[in-house]
């Protein structure tokens, strides 16, 4: 049973914002270097640093639902197989057989062991070689030299993290902090896995993120979808995980104005239909969750700065699948979101890109109430080895001196 003070907090903090007119704030406005969106040398040091030295946020448990299911990712150019044992156990793989380095699976799905399509080698779930096709006439080897490359992972939560390459540090519990049982109440190792779209648009991953990252926008860029749903320029922000570089947002519903004529003593779960929930998990997470759903965005990097991949999963979280939150079944809320996210976010996002390609607006501007964006771009910049430094001041536009 989830929790339910942890949403009478946020309806309580939330309401208190919405009498008195105000926000969650940073201390002032912050003025963000336009070249964190362009400059070719940053890119390629966020790509070397933070996407590959940094655990990822691969998928959910239900993705890897029974012993012998297989999954695969291949969404940071190292091609990733998971594997669920029949110990229950989560693995992960290079997706490559010893042998000539062949692709093992494609997709996802259920098998009883691993066979090489190309020579027909065997290996079980726990990346063992087992067999070698016509081992007489290839020749004696040591088998225990040539199991698959393990690379590191964690299941715990109903969220599966790996590393990129076999060095690389995984902790679920030290990448959430103190939200790690705030996520384990979500069970959302218990989600039916809707649909999925996939975005690639020339824009910058941090500027399609940056969409995510404040509710600043809502009334004006969502006035036909969510306007007279959600009460713009209004949100709790929390972080969480190390340096604080993870946050969460709480964005408050009309509805929540009915809760000021109702005792708290009479609050009950309903209360989480009044409010949305956006969570950033460093780096490239965003995790929408609604009391029947799970909207997961990852995006990533593409070949230059003006370009990205955004793979969006849709997860029902409800035992009731019937309907979701808005009164639609779960397959067209998945299409309502990427209606929003295509025609209104990702709209935005490229055509901002091709401003900035222009070369004349040297800042961006976070606004004190856009925190989230304060306190992510801040990260990024220190997971590369940067010390976060606002721009200048200087007329937008103008070009700056040497």
């Amino acid at each position: 049973m989830e929790n339910l003070n942890v949403y009478k907090d946020l309806i309580k903090r939330m309401l208190t914002m919405v009498d008195a007119g105000v926000t969650d704030s940073a201390p002032a406005a912050y003025r963000q270097p336009s070249s964190v969106y362009t400059d070719p040398a940053l890119f390629a040091r966020e790509k070397a640093t933070i996407f590959k030295d940094e655990p990822q946020l691969v998928c959910f448990s239900s993705d890897l639902p029974e012993k012998g299911s297989y999954f695969t990712f291949d969404d940071l150019d190292v091609p990733v197989l998971l594997t669920r044992d029949n110990d229950g156990k989560v693995h992960a793989f290079l997706n490559a057989c010893t042998h000539r380095a062949a692709r093992l699976k494609e997709g996802c799905g259920k098998t009883a062991s691993l066979s090489c399509p190309y020579h027909n080698w065997g290996f079980d779930l726990k990346g063992k070689l087992r067999a070698v096709w016509e081992e007489k006439s290839f020749g004696a080897i040591d088998k225990s030299l040539y199991d698959l490359v393990r690379l590191p992972v964690e299941e715990k939560y109903g969220m599966i993290f790996a590393g990129m390459h076999p060095d690389v540090k995984v902790s679920v519990d030290e990448i959430l902090g103190h939200m790690a049982p705030v996520f384990e109440m979500w069970d959302l190792g218990a989600t039916r896995f809707v649909d999925q779209h996939e975005w690639k648009l020339k824009t910058n991953w941090k500027l399609a993120l940056d969409t995510f990252c404040e509710g600043y926008h809502f009334l004006a860029l969502h006035k036909k979808t969510l306007g007279g749903i959600s009460i713009g320029n209004t949100s709790a922000f929390d972080t969480f995980g190390p340096e604080g570089r993870n946050h969460r947002l709480a964005f408050p519903n009309e509805s929540i104005k009915r809760l000021k004529e109702i005792p708290e003593a009479e609050w009950g779960m309903d209360i989480f239909n009044d409010f949305q929930l956006v969570h950033f998990v460093y780096p490239n997470i965003s995790l929408l969750v609604s009391p029947v759903s799970i909207e997961f965005f990852k995006l990533y990097p593409g070949a230059n700065p003006g370009e990205h991949r955004t793979v969006f999963r849709s997860y029902v979280r409800s035992t009731n699948d019937e309907k979701g939150w808005d009164g639609n079944d779960p397959q067209a809320h998945f299409d309502f979101i990427c209606k929003v996210v295509d025609e209104e976010d990702y709209w935005v996002s490229a055509n901002v890109m091709k401003n900035l390609n222009a070369g004349m607006i040297n800042f961006s501007t976070f606004g004190a109430n856009e925190p989230a964006l304060q306190n992510m771009h801040k990260a990024f910049l220190r997971g590369i080895g940067t010390t976060p430094e606002e721009a200048p001041v200087g007329k937008v536009g103008a070009v700056a001196s040497c």
